[in-house]
Parts: structure tokens; C-alpha cells; sequence
């Protein structure tokens, strides 16, 4: 099982994904992308930027691809 954490006040010390979370477009919609926690966040922007809704489903899948329980959701 995969939990999802909302903007947590101190980031877990186990490997995790971060979802990276803003407010973007006209009107403003909730937009994000996606890391793994020890890899190179490179930003998220065009093509890379999804809706929040399937940020989260496709982080939470690639936890259990990779064999992680948490997803961090934060801004």
C-alpha cells in the first residue's frame, strides 16, 4: 500500500516521491509534477506539468513500481 502525505511538516528519511504542486493556466487549475525523493528534482514545466488528480495517480504508481510506500504532496 502507497500512502499519500499532504504538504507533512518534516519529509520523510526513507526514500519516497515528492509531488510538486501550483496553481497555473486561465483559469488557475491545481498542476504538478513528480520525483523520486534522492533524484534530481528538474522542475516541472510544458509537457512535464499535469492536472493534480493525475499527478498523484501516476506517482502513486510509480511508488509501487519501485517498490516505495509514501507519496509527498507538497507546494
Amino acid at each position: 500500500m502507497v500512502d499519500v502525505i499532504w504538504t507533512p511538516k518534516t519529509m520523510p528519511s526513507e526514500r519516497h516521491i515528492v509531488v510538486r504542486v501550483h496553481r497555473a493556466g486561465q483559469p488557475p487549475t491545481d498542476k504538478g509534477y513528480f520525483f523520486v525523493s534522492d533524484e534530481t528534482d528538474w522542475g516541472g514545466s510544458g509537457p512535464f506539468d499535469m492536472r493534480l488528480d493525475e499527478v498523484i495517480e501516476r506517482a502513486t504508481r510509480a511508488a509501487r513500481e519501485k517498490g516505495l510506500t509514501r507519496v509527498v504532496v507538497t507546494p
